[in-house]
């Protein structure tokens, strides 16, 4: 059975190039450009993994992460919180934050290490 991939980012090229990196590999990938119903994609398709941007389109990817993590039937789901913004990685170190963090720019290479690290745990 394939591992499914959640990403949300407001930017385009962003999700264009994630989807394009991680495409070689036989997983599943759906891709979203708001944070509105982020809980409900998550909740309905129950990734293997999410990757989500810190600022989604008026939304707070920290936010949307924490109410992940307090959910009992999707806390077990590894969030790799994406951002560019400076300071964003501290919330890795929060309660109910992310299993990791890949500030943007990112490379390639680390993003990949980073998704298979988090499937494979």
């Amino acid at each position: 059975m394939n591992k499914k991939i959640v990403i949300f980012d407001d930017d385009q090229d962003i999700l264009t190039a994630m989807e394009s990196v991680l495409d070689f590999v036989d997983w599943d990938l759906m891709t979203f450009s708001s944070g509105q119903d982020a809980i409900k994609v998550i909740s309905k398709e129950k990734p293997d993994l999410i990757l989500m941007d810190v600022l989604l389109d008026g939304f707070d990817g920290r936010e949307i992460c924490r109410s992940i993590k307090e959910n009992t039937e999707l806390k077990h789901i590894p969030i790799i919180l994406i951002s560019g913004q400076q300071g964003a990685e501290a919330a890795q170190h929060q309660d109910f934050g992310p299993n990791d963090f890949l500030p943007k720019p990112f490379n390639i290479g680390d993003l990949i290490d980073k998704v298979y690290f988090q499937l494979a745990s």
